[in-house]
C-alpha cells in the first residue's frame, strides 16, 4: 500500500514538471504533442493506481496484486 502511494506522489510530481514544461513549448510542436501523450497516459496511470489502492483497502483478506 505505501508502495502505491509512494508512486501515485512521484507521477504526481513528474506530471507537474511536465505541465510546466508544456508551457514553455510551441503549443503545436512535436515536443508538445509528445507531452501530451506522456501527461495522458501518467493520468490513466495514477487513477489506475488510486482505483487498486482503494480497492485493496476494502478487500482487506488476502494480498491484493495488480495482475
Amino acid at each position: 500500500m505505501e508502495r502505491l502511494n509512494r508512486e501515485v506522489t512521484l507521477l504526481e510530481m513528474r506530471t507537474e514538471q511536465l505541465r510546466i514544461h508544456l508551457r514553455s513549448v510551441p503549443a503545436y510542436s512535436t515536443d508538445a504533442r509528445k507531452v501530451r501523450c506522456v501527461l495522458s497516459a501518467m493520468r490513466t496511470r495514477i487513477r489506475t493506481l488510486k482505483r487498486f489502492a482503494r480497492a485493496a483497502r476494502v478487500v482487506r483478506r488476502g494480498k491484493a496484486t495488480l495482475h
